[in-house]
């Protein structure tokens, strides 16, 4: 009786310890699949960044090429213009949506010759926007929400508040923003 009370408080002590190790263990393991956890969310976000950074690349260079064999070239809306100031950055971008990413040209022909251009080089699509025949809010419809934002301070023209590296791409900028305005804060929206 002795020997199996001693072999019991044996077995209960090594069961004691086995469990503490294996607790241990556990704590290990998940502390590892964390880490690993993260580990392979860096990987993904670096992968989609490098697909991104190709991306823009090939668009790039798709641009230098389409400006080297057509005078008439501008550039994308997002490298032509700027907002005025660092905090209308996301509204201007939100006022643009996807014309920020289209090519500027001089004209609709030139625009037609890029289209045919790019699908001879089998370079892909993109979207044009031709300054000579875009269409942009009337300048009355401009100027009458001009003079309400000028007696309400809160807020402003989205095109106001655009800097375009040359004047002559201001009609691509009022064709994005049209007469979206840029309010200081969402109660003003309302």
């Amino acid at each position: 009786l002795e020997t199996t009370r001693s072999e019991l408080k044996e077995a209960e002590t090594t069961l004691s310890a086995l469990q503490k190790t294996a607790a241990e263990y556990q704590t290990k393991r998940h502390n590892i699949e964390t880490q690993l956890d993260g580990i392979n969310n860096t990987l993904r976000q670096a992968k989609d960044d490098r697909r991104k950074d190709k991306e823009e690349e090939r668009i790039l260079n798709a641009i230098g090429a389409l400006k080297r064999h057509f005078p008439g070239v501008r550039g994308r809306l997002v490298d032509l213009c700027r907002p005025s100031q660092q905090r209308y950055n996301l509204a201007v971008t939100v006022a643009g949506g996807k014309d920020m990413d289209a090519i500027v040209v001089d004209t609709k022909r030139t625009a037609t010759d890029c289209i045919k251009y790019l699908r001879d080089q089998r370079i892909g699509t993109a979207t044009f926007l031709p300054l000579d025949s875009i269409q942009v809010p009337s300048s009355e419809s401009t100027e009458r929400l001009r003079a309400m934002a000028e007696n309400d301070k809160r807020y402003r023209l989205a095109a106001d508040v655009i800097r375009v590296s040359d004047e002559s791409n201001r009609r691509a900028v009022l064709y994005a923003v049209g007469n979206t305005a840029v309010c200081d804060s969402l109660d003003v929206a309302r």
